[in-house]
């Protein structure tokens, strides 16, 4: 049975070799030799969420690095089951396998509270009822390498917006209806392993969970190197930025596609229940990485030049948007 192209697989068809570079968002050792000799750095890469988590820390302090690196990934292997949707115990799960769950915990009301608020914003881009389109697309793929028939595509619309939150409970409303939370919740995890690590007393972290970074503070008085992937050569860097402060988050065709043309991929338009075609990635800028990683798969939605304006328009978003035509889209502050 055919299985969708993602990292993780890539990763066992390439190998160790494939492994040193797949993490290609950002490079952390960059520079870290030129450190003054005040700074330490822990450093480490790990399995989690379904990708390759790396973090590091610079600290005066040897063992407060690494206490702080523990700590980060400590936080993020706790929160990474509560909105898995395939993991049997976590909160998302649960929901969507019996249609109601009650008190919330307060890492999935934050989520939920972002989600809504980021829907709003953007007209319904962002839908975290997508789930039905999403499965639909990958088990038709599955059973029959091909897309879903129109019925069954259509039956999975008509699911979508089947999901109530009253800012207590989550209930599913329609039939056929689930949640998904793949769109926000990486971003939300990274920036909970900053706050671990803050409150370690770290002040210099990096945190890349497979396209979404977040950092705190600075690289030793130096902005910390992070390269945009090429969306046609993934492993490879398009695009250098500094970053000093915030996240970024990138949202792109190739991480999980079903066909080698990549037009249907985990991304999709909640209106048609298709994946949206022109655009390759979208690389979004925010003070934080869960509103980047769902402004960046909102934005993958948005036909280019809206998604543009809309970055544009609103204080503190920043983006880059190639597509398949060879077009680049980019806000004037994105690369710093």
């Amino acid at each position: 049975m055919p299985q969708p192209i993602n990292r993780r697989r890539f990763l066992k068809l390439a190998g160790c070799a494939g492994a040193a570079a797949a993490l290609p968002l950002v490079s952390p050792a960059l520079g870290l030799a030129n450190l003054s000799r005040n700074l330490k750095a822990a450093q480490e890469t790990r399995m989690l969420m379904g990708t390759l988590v790396a973090v590091t820390v610079l600290d005066a302090s040897p063992t407060r690095a690494q206490e702080a690196l523990e700590a980060a990934f400590g936080r993020m292997q706790g929160l990474a089951p509560l909105f898995d949707r395939h993991a049997a115990s976590g909160a998302v799960a649960v929901l969507n396998r019996h249609g109601r769950l009650a008190d919330l915990p307060p890492a999935l009301k934050r989520v939920m509270a972002l989600s809504q608020r980021v829907q709003a914003a953007t007209g319904g881009a962002f839908d975290p009822s997508v789930a039905p389109i999403v499965d639909a697309v990958r088990t038709s793929f599955a059973a029959r390498r091909q897309p879903p028939a129109k019925a069954e595509l259509n039956r999975a619309l008509e699911a979508l917006g089947g999901v109530a939150y009253d800012g207590r409970s989550l209930s599913l409303t329609k039939e056929g209806a689930g949640l998904t939370l793949d769109g926000v919740a990486k971003g939300f995890i990274v920036d909970q392993g900053l706050r671990a690590a803050r409150e370690r007393g770290a002040g210099h972290v990096l945190i890349n969970a497979g396209g979404d970074i977040g950092v705190l503070g600075d690289r030793g008085g130096r902005p910390w190197n992070v390269a945009i992937s090429d969306p046609e050569r993934p492993t490879q860097p398009k695009l250098t930025i500094r970053l000093i402060r915030g996240a970024v988050a990138t949202s792109g065709n190739y991480e999980v596609y079903y066909d080698r043309e990549r037009l249907y991929h985990h991304i999709v338009n909640p209106a048609t229940g298709l994946s949206p075609q022109p655009d390759t990635s979208v690389s979004v800028r925010a003070a934080t990485a869960a509103l980047a990683d769902a402004l960046s798969t909102a934005c993958f939605v948005m036909e280019p030049s809206q998604a543009q304006a809309f970055l544009s328009q609103n204080p503190g978003l920043e983006g880059l948007i190639f597509t398949r035509f060879g077009q680049r889209y980019q806000t004037p502050g994105f690369v710093s």
